[in-house]
């Protein structure tokens, strides 16, 4: 299990309970997070977990010279998520009408979403905008179910969605989601820092 950790967060995965759920559980033990922790450490980097314990990742040891540029194309892929993952949480409350967020964990019915966005001409606009955010995000038809397939392949492939069930098209929220959350509240607190000072930026991103 040793190796299965560290090749996976040396690829830069998150493990997650929903994502690696054998990893996960293997890492909540001191024993073994303490080994990976090490190991990591012999090559600059460390074992680190996001704030709400959702997930495992790998992160500098410390920030130098050296992985300035690396720090700064790591926090420009991440802003470059936070709008459409933004946009897309929204959409699912609005599609599910819920009043909070999603969590890690949390499951979706796409067909239940599907359902929703087809008798809602508002969720059918609300979707169509997300070709704005560029070419990733937008079908080669302008079917709703198309549309919505771009969506969550693509929130998929940036590590935040998991398919549970094929057949039933059964999704879940992955641990990733509690690092975006991170994220938001470092941007939402260090706003002017962030657009005033790029230089700064290495240093204050640790969690990256």
């Amino acid at each position: 299990m040793f190796d299965v950790i560290a090749m996976r967060l040396l690829g830069g995965k998150f493990l997650c309970e929903t994502t690696a759920p054998e990893a996960f559980r293997a890492l909540e033990e001191d024993a073994m997070r303490n080994d990976v922790d090490a190991y990591l450490r012999r090559i600059g980097r460390r074992l680190a977990c996001t704030a709400g314990g959702h997930a495992y990742y790998m992160a500098f040891e410390r920030i130098g010279a050296d992985e300035r540029t690396e720090v700064k194309r790591l926090f420009a892929e991440i802003k470059h998520e936070l709008r459409p993952m933004v946009n897309f949480l929204k959409f699912v409350m609005q599609a599910l009408r819920n009043e909070e967020a999603p969590s890690p964990g949390e499951r979706i019915d796409y067909p239940s979403i599907l359902r929703a966005v087809t008798t809602n001409p508002q969720l059918v606009d609300e979707l169509r905008n997300f070709a704005s955010l560029g070419r990733d995000f937008t079908a080669a038809d302008s079917t709703t179910r198309s549309m919505l397939d771009k969506v969550f392949t693509q929130v998929a492939k940036s590590g935040y969605l998991v398919q549970l069930d094929r057949d039933r098209e059964v999704y879940a929220f992955t641990g990733k989601l509690d690092f975006l959350v991170e994220v938001i509240e470092f941007l939402m607190a260090n706003e002017k820092i962030v657009e005033e000072s790029s230089d700064d930026q290495p240093d204050q991103m640790r969690m990256l």
